[in-house]
């Protein structure tokens, strides 16, 4: 009773608001700003984790024109992709908890999301989506981005896999990339039951939201390291790509966002005490003292990650924020990526690091990784620029595509599709250059503005702000 009067004391006071002084961004319609109210309180509310991850996991219906198959990705797919897991976070195991090799469960819960009779499987060019969806690795689920992943499959006329991958506090990195990889690998060498012969990796496109959008692009540097077939392409919607929080954006005052400005603080720090977390507390203790006490490998963290108050993120320990699969800006290289679709909003708080990662991505020798990695990207053997398109919409904020009805997200979902057909090769054309770009509320297209540039000089790149 108490939720359902403070819900409707939030829509009362905010459509008097909207009326009187004018919604946050002059293009919202009361609608968007309602909608932008829910997240704000729901972002600055303190519950347990438990709490937001039950909350957050009541299904949200499709969009009409699409069907739902559910289905679970057998554990051999996890078995398989430990494999190569192992050898590529060889250099980072004295910082993980190994946890996330023992599984708990028979497999992974997925849903395919399509348009029925579609004929995908008599296709020449099957147009396939992996999905991974955003919520900050600690909640949300499949269900719950059925807005987007039925969008993408109408409009994209293909067929989208989404999975429930192991959310933390629970489980640690690299349970999510462990869970998507072997998602990867499941359409690539399918069961004999599935309904589907092998996927050739170049009709494959990774997409996803927030938290999920760094997941596809972590799963492609996971993928480009451990010498596997590369997908066709990725796309990453208000990626988050740096775990460190380092850019300006991160606390800027003049963002119309939904995500909390913290100061450097993390979103351990925003939780009432429960039963998870205390026990990841426990085993965060134990882990760090671990890695304190024993010298099991070399420092592969920054003095910033050493934070008085304790964690940062529920993702990862503090000493591992700097590796490539937890935060992707911060990789060595950039390079040798399948072509990359890059969207961010205008005013959201993850502006600066999506922009950073595009120029780094498609101009590695101009633009550098964090101080402490200096050298390391003339050292890799991963040297040609990724073909990237970055796509800033105006007045737009975080997850715009799942939360607002205007013209920006339309137009971005049509630029999606676009993307899809031309890394899947249905349109026979070449791809375009890399290019940079401001999308305003119109949706008409034009070159970045100074403030979106500014970022390109910021000299703390992945150094945690005190």
């Amino acid at each position: 009773m108490t939720d359902f009067l403070n819900y409707s004391s939030l829509l009362i006071s905010t459509t008097i608001k909207h009326y009187l002084n004018g919604p946050p961004r002059p293009s919202w319609d009361l609608k968007n700003h309602l909608t932008f109210a829910k997240f704000s309180s729901s972002s600055n509310s303190t519950k347990t984790i438990e709490q937001l991850q039950t909350v957050n996991s009541v299904p949200v219906p499709a969009k009409t024109g699409v069907i739902i198959n559910e289905l679970k990705i057998n554990n051999e797919y996890r078995n398989e992709a430990q494999v190569h897991l192992d050898k590529i976070l060889k250099p980072y195991e004295h910082v993980l908890d190994p946890e996330w090799k023992n599984l708990k469960d028979d497999g992974i819960f997925a849903e395919w999301v399509q348009v029925p009779n579609d004929e995908w499987e008599k296709r020449e060019v099957r147009k396939t989506i992996l999905f991974l969806h955003g919520g900050g690795y600690i909640f949300l689920r499949k269900e719950s981005h059925r807005p987007i992943t039925s969008s993408l499959a109408k409009i994209a006329n293909a067929r989208v896999l989404v999975i429930n991958y192991r959310l933390a506090p629970q489980n640690q990195f690299p349970a999510a990339l462990h869970d998507a990889l072997a998602a990867y690998l499941y359409l690539l060498n399918p069961p004999k039951d599935a309904g589907f012969e092998p996927l050739n990796p170049k009709n494959i496109v990774f997409a996803g939201n927030s938290a999920g959008g760094g997941l596809s692009l972590a799963l492609g540097l996971a993928i480009r390291d451990a010498g596997l077939s590369s997908s066709g392409g990725i796309i990453g919607s208000s990626p988050w790509v740096d775990l460190t929080v380092s850019m300006p954006s991160r606390v800027s005052d003049e963002c119309a966002d939904f995500i909390p400005n913290r100061k450097g603080g993390g979103t351990a720090d925003n939780f009432t005490e429960s039963q998870a977390s205390k026990e990841y507390k426990e085993k965060d203790a134990a882990l760090a003292a671990k890695i304190k006490n024993q010298n099991l490998g070399p420092k592969i963290w920054h003095d910033s990650f050493n934070r008085p108050g304790g964690r940062l993120q529920l993702y990862v320990a503090n000493e591992g924020l700097a590796i490539p699969y937890v935060s992707p800006m911060l990789a060595e290289s950039l390079c040798d990526l399948p072509p990359l679709l890059l969207t961010v909003g205008d005013d959201e708080r993850l502006l600066d690091e999506v922009i950073y990662f595009a120029h780094r991505a498609a101009e590695p020798t101009k633009y550098k990784g964090p101080s402490y990695n200096a050298g390391k990207f003339e050292k890799s053997p991963f040297q040609t620029p990724t073909n990237t398109t970055l796509e800033i919409y105006e007045e737009m904020p975080h997850d715009f595509q799942m939360l607002m009805e205007h013209v920006c997200t339309t137009k971005s979902y049509e630029r999606m599709a676009e993307f899809i057909n031309r890394v899947t090769n249905i349109l026979n054309e070449p791809l375009p250059p890399s290019s940079y770009n401001c999308v305003n509320v119109k949706g008409e297209f034009g070159p970045l503005k100074g403030r979106h540039e500014k970022c390109l000089n910021w000299d703390k790149i992945g150094i945690v702000p005190s």
